[in-house]
């Protein structure tokens, strides 16, 4: 040690054999280009550049296959034993292929398909985007969910797709008398008018288990109240084809509060699915109005 001295301090005095001048520390790993590029179908991922930074900075977008190598560099200048794995704190801390390079996104790789973001795919298609938890870094994260499909949807090839493609208006239901007595009952017959076949969604025999009543709108619903156990079942109902039913009264119903229906305007509400009998996937078609009065007039 005071070799060194004596050797740097005959600097002072003008010879400056012996004494090295030190080589500036490296600041950053560089990126070759070619570690860069990719092609569709390859992995990307994000590896800091900064030798001198303690965290995890935003980094730079890398071949998966080089990846590794440059983790191993970066460890190297900043005089680490061990790789580092960081978890990337930034707006944009996820790598995909795009366009032969790999770039950095706001979004997980596994939320691209085809060039195309499952964000925009969802959103187009009636879902709603939810993201993805924190998953490992430089892993793929297997617990994402891109997208939520609401109950009238599903899962397809083309995303989140509603599944119920058969239109309310082709499925009409006619009830009749139009004016009825509180108990009398009432006959009404669904007429499916689409092209395909439906089924509808049926408690204790009848699908007609839940009325609306019409006040400044549709807005008591009123239920079945089955006076002993019996199952939700469904009736098939084919294209072009109708079914009748036999409601036997409205004192059957009562709204959630436990009030019973009423003399009123009426309309029964319907769920049916064209895709499975299941009703995982369901739409509504409501009846024609009828009124229900107390007693029949004369008249």
């Amino acid at each position: 040690m005071g070799g060194r001295v004596f050797l740097c301090s005959m600097i002072i005095l003008g010879v400056s054999a012996g004494c090295e001048k030190a080589e500036p520390r490296q600041e950053r790993i560089e990126i070759a280009a070619e570690a860069r590029s990719c092609v569709e179908g390859e992995a990307c991922g994000v590896v800091e550049t900064s030798c001198e930074s303690q965290g995890c900075e935003c980094g730079v977008a890398v071949n998966e296959k080089f990846l590794l190598e440059y983790q191993q560099l970066l460890a190297e200048c900043r005089g680490q034993n061990e790789i580092a794995v960081c978890d990337f704190q930034c707006p944009t801390p996820f790598a995909k292929c795009f366009n032969g390079a790999c770039v950095l996104t706001d979004q997980p790789v596994e939320l691209f398909k085809r060039g195309r973001s499952l964000r925009e795919s969802c959103e187009s298609t009636g879902g709603r985007y939810v993201g993805c938890p924190e998953c490992p870094p430089n892993a793929r994260c297997k617990s994402c969910t891109p997208c939520e499909c609401p109950t009238s949807h599903r899962w397809t090839k083309k995303g989140c797709r509603r599944v119920v493609r058969t239109e309310p208006r082709d499925i009409l239901v006619e009830v009749r008398p139009p004016k009825i007595r509180m108990a009398q009952p009432l006959k009404a017959r669904v007429h499916n008018e689409s092209k395909r076949t439906i089924w509808l969604k049926t408690l204790c025999g009848t699908p007609f288990y839940r009325a609306r009543k019409k006040q400044d709108q549709w807005e008591t619903a009123y239920q079945l109240v089955p006076k002993r156990k019996c199952k939700t079942s469904a009736v098939e109902v084919p294209a072009g084809k109708g079914r009748p039913f036999v409601v036997k009264t409205l004192s059957n119903l009562s709204a959630p509060s436990g009030e019973l229906t009423e003399p009123g305007t009426y309309r029964f509400e319907l769920t049916y699915t064209d895709g499975s009998e299941s009703f995982r996937h369901y739409d509504t078609v409501y009846s024609a109005e009828f009124d229900a009065v107390s007693k029949r007039s004369r008249k």
